[in-house]
């Protein structure tokens, strides 16, 4: 958002978003989205799988962990390629 007042903030835009406002509108549809998925999710809960600790802190960080880190930035960016296709939203 401030790229326009400092131009050498736009090296910090990593994802090349198209603009602030389809940003800002990507993360908060993202977000909607992933709330609605996960809420069955968290309702249901997961299969209790006798296990080590050692074997399911890795499977849980592996799965949540890689997961929470990687899906919003593709979530994101795959958001934001469709908003900037939209007339009138960008």
């Amino acid at each position: 958002m401030f790229a326009v007042v400092y131009p050498g903030l736009d090296k910090l835009n990593i994802m090349q978003l198209s603009s602030p406002q389809s940003a800002i509108l990507s993360a908060v549809v993202f977000n909607a989205l992933i709330i609605v998925a996960l809420v069955p999710l968290a309702l249901k809960g997961v299969r209790y799988r006798p296990s080590s600790a050692d074997s399911m802190l890795r499977r849980n960080l592996g799965i949540y962990g890689l997961g929470g880190l990687v899906a919003p930035f593709i979530g994101i960016k795959i958001i934001d390629m469709v908003i900037s296709l939209v007339p009138g939203l960008n």
